[in-house]
């Protein structure tokens, strides 16, 4: 998708419309308008577009350690990172991670603030709310921080993994293997987790 390449490329507010339209294909400025209703409602169709893949995975990741009894720590940071890792095998080249990145950038570090206006707001209020309690999950395994270490810690993985991963999108793609470096990124955001 257009936009999604120069968001991710350019940032959210380094992208005007008109380019998106023009790349696209399209001479019409009102095509942004007529399909999405807004340049924010093109962007939760990027958004969209990928979460709603991302959520399917996660879930079944998360159903099969708990159907194991072993839905620890680990088990929560694969099923955060591995439907990312994932989501961005699927499209070559892929922009996802970038556009991420661009989002996070505009939002503050606290990402458990979510009330039930910010849920509605989703177009899939249950892709919002599984990834909202799988971090809640993984706050609430550090037993060894207090509240508020365990949600900075906490937020603060969720944006190594992602700069991590839109690196990766910068670089070569074929020259690490996606597979090692979601290994890799399991291992080290176990690691900023649990450190003292």
């Amino acid at each position: 998708m257009t936009a999604e390449r120069l968001v991710a490329e350019r940032g959210l507010h380094g992208v005007r419309v008109s380019e998106v339209v023009r790349e696209a294909g399209h001479k019409n400025n009102s095509a942004v308008v007529y399909h999405f209703g807004s340049w924010e409602g093109l962007l939760q169709a990027v958004w969209q577009r990928h979460t709603e893949p991302v959520a399917v995975d996660r879930a079944v990741l998360i159903a099969a350690a708990i159907d194991r009894g072993d839905y620890d720590l680990r088990a929560m940071v694969e099923a955060y990172v591995r439907p990312i890792v994932t989501e961005l095998g699927r499209h070559q080249p892929s922009y996802w991670a970038r556009f991420n990145e661009q989002w996070l950038a505009t939002i503050a570090l606290d990402i458990f603030t979510l009330d039930d206006k910010t849920i509605a707001r989703q177009p899939r209020a249950d892709t919002t709310t599984l990834i909202h309690n799988l971090l809640i999950d993984i706050a609430g395994s550090l037993d060894h921080l207090s509240d508020a270490a365990r949600t900075r810690r906490t937020a603060l993985m969720t944006r190594y993994v992602i700069a991590a991963l839109a690196a990766w999108e910068r670089g070569d793609e074929d020259s690490q293997s996606l597979d090692d470096l979601a290994q890799d990124l399991v291992s080290t955001s176990l690691a900023m987790l649990l450190a003292p």
